[in-house]
């Protein structure tokens, strides 16, 4: 399978999540909606970092690489790497812990980010074809 068929999976499986994202948002299932966020910026950026042939095994390797290869080498703002961390921390709590509640606005606010990420990323794929 070719490299660019992966890619393009990816960056299609975050637009997936982001309409999932914004369906559970919409039905007042916040947690659902975090978890979905996080994974269409997670899928966007997997993306980026399999067209810049990089590789990774776990999650918290994407996130290093995001703040040490993107933000400190400027190819991304700064503000990119807090919405990835906050969605990073969170998403866990939506998964492992118990009675954890989010904001209906703060998770809206979210998902809005969230688009805005993606979009970000795919800007990044074009910009290099």
């Amino acid at each position: 399978m070719s490299q660019q068929i992966i890619i393009n999976y990816w960056i299609e499986k975050a637009g997936e999540d982001l309409a999932s994202a914004r369906d559970n948002l919409k039905s007042g299932r916040y947690q659902n909606a975090v978890r979905d966020a996080y994974f269409a910026c997670f899928h966007a950026f997997s993306s980026v970092l399999l067209n810049e042939g990089k590789t990774f095994k776990k999650h918290k390797e994407v996130r290093s690489m995001l703040h040490r290869d993107f933000i400190r080498a400027e190819k991304i703002d700064i503000s990119w790497g807090k919405h990835y961390d906050w969605l990073f921390d969170n998403r866990h709590k939506a998964d492992y812990r118990p009675l954890v509640k989010f904001d209906p606005d703060q998770v809206k606010e979210i998902v809005e980010e969230s688009e805005a990420f993606v979009k970000e990323m795919a800007g990044l794929l074009n910009r290099s074809k």
